[in-house]
């Protein structure tokens, strides 16, 4: 309880917001495979008064291409908001570390994230979108099923 009225009642307080960065990179000669994160960490008090951090997802990028001009697949989830809902249960740096490392995300400093964040946002630019043009007319492939009926 002294934590919460200390930290609410007095703004000469002042505490420094810290952003986690982490990616996944897959590499593979025929496609392009890339997940960003970004975790804002803040200072909250539970229920019972104790001063604890917070994590507050900022940023989320995933981008999948093809590298292949023959092989045409692409897609792009980009969630991302300054006042976001996305909470994390981790309540220390070593806990949201360890829950990134579960999904295989490694941490990267900030110049590298938005490097990184640039590049692929430009990558996806470069995609042509689908020519619904080729597919009018008649079908001139055929589908094989290898498995089931």
């Amino acid at each position: 309880m002294i934590v919460s009225s200390l930290l609410s009642n007095n703004p000469q307080i002042k505490i420094k917001m810290k952003i986690h960065y982490f990616y996944r990179r897959e590499y593979n000669k025929g496609f392009y495979n890339l997940e960003l994160v970004a975790w804002l960490e803040e200072t909250e008090i539970s229920r019972l008064g104790y001063s604890r951090l917070s994590f507050t997802r900022l940023e989320r990028l995933r981008i999948f291409l093809s590298k292949d001009d023959r092989y045409h697949c692409h897609s792009m989830e980009h969630d991302f908001g300054e006042n976001s809902c996305y909470g994390h249960y981790a309540h220390t740096r070593k806990e949201l570390n360890e829950a990134m490392d579960e999904q295989s995300l490694l941490s990267i400093d900030a110049r590298n994230y938005e490097r990184f964040r640039r590049v692929a946002i430009g990558l996806y630019r470069k995609q042509s979108l689908v020519d619904f043009s080729k597919f009018k007319g008649k079908q001139n492939y055929t589908i094989k099923q290898l498995i089931g009926d």
